[in-house]
Parts: C-alpha cells; structure tokens; sequence
C-alpha cells in the first residue's frame, strides 16, 4: 500500500538510511538512461480510493520512517 508521499527511488534509499543510522554517502545514484536501462521515469500508485476506504489513516513513506 502506498501513502501520499511521491518518493523517488534514491529519496527512498536516503530515507531509510537516515532511520537507521546509516551514512549515506554509499549510496550511489543515477540517472534511468546513464544506467542503460529502458523504464518509465516516473511510476506513482494514486492511494485515495484506499485512503477513503480504509479507517485506518495511511501515512506517508516519509512520515513512516521519520522516528
């Protein structure tokens, strides 16, 4: 499931080494097309028909690994 946050995969990465404790500076990132890959740029799961079904508030990926 996902939450309101649009969060690209290196933001995700950077996310989850702050929750942890980790450096980040062994994150490597690149660009789609540097890494010789074909994919869409930019993938995003719209969650509110979920959000409005549910009774549970879902919070965001940003607000989930914040504390």
């Amino acid at each position: 499931m996902a939450g309101p946050d649009a969060v690209s995969r290196a933001g995700l990465g950077l996310l989850v080494a702050r929750r942890y404790g980790l450096a980040p500076v062994g994150l490597r990132t690149s660009t789609i097309a540097g890494a010789g890959l074909v994919r869409p740029t930019e993938v995003r799961l719209d969650s509110s028909r979920a959000a409005g079904l549910l009774r549970t508030r879902l919070r965001g990926v940003t607000e989930l690994l914040a504390g």
